[in-house]
């Protein structure tokens, strides 16, 4: 992707044009999209924190100091907007409907949970080796030898627990 094009339409989104910040969400939206769901987040979750993520954006787009890429400016927008989620420090809209859900369709109690399992409370379950692992890698953005260092383990275990984290949020998420 090309940064100096970004930076113009960062500019332009900071002047109140909308059609720049629709011109950088079909730039960015995707592969933001996509490393949320590799970090863990639900469908939901990542529709939500996308949309945040570009509330901010169209907010804040003057503020965008250029120090770095516009793709990582965004990325760390959007993980922290999803540390928030994980940390239940936010109410994720499907979690409200699902709430709204379950009140007008108690034949629906079930699936009203399951959609409103609280990230927070999974993260929690996973143990304290798992979480530690899973928001230095994910929520800190560590890479695996950080996270190794920062934790005293060696890499392969933090690549072992990251995964069984993930493995474990997807299937309480699902």
């Amino acid at each position: 992707m090309n940064d100096s094009h970004d930076r113009r339409v960062l500019r332009r989104i900071a002047a109140d044009d909308a059609d720049a910040l629709g011109d950088l969400y079909d730039r960015h939206g995707g592969l933001l999209a996509m490393r949320l769901r590799r970090a863990g987040a639900s469908p939901a979750e990542t529709e939500d924190v996308l949309q945040e993520t570009f509330l901010d954006v169209w907010r804040c787009a003057g503020s965008f100091r250029g120090e770095g890429t516009v793709a990582a400016w965004l990325w760390g927008i959007a993980k922290r907007k999803f540390a928030m989620v994980v940390r239940g420090e936010v109410r994720s809209r499907a979690r409200e409907q699902a709430a709204t859900s379950e009140l007008s369709n108690p034949a629906s109690e079930e699936d009203a949970w399951v959609t409103a399992v609280d990230a927070g409370q999974v993260l929690e379950g996973l143990g304290p080796d798992l979480r530690a692992a899973f928001e230095a890698v994910i929520v800190d953005d560590m890479s695996i030898g950080e996270a190794a260092d920062h934790l005293g383990v060696p890499e392969g275990t933090i690549k072992s627990r990251v995964h069984r984290a993930r493995q474990a949020i997807k299937k309480e998420m699902q």
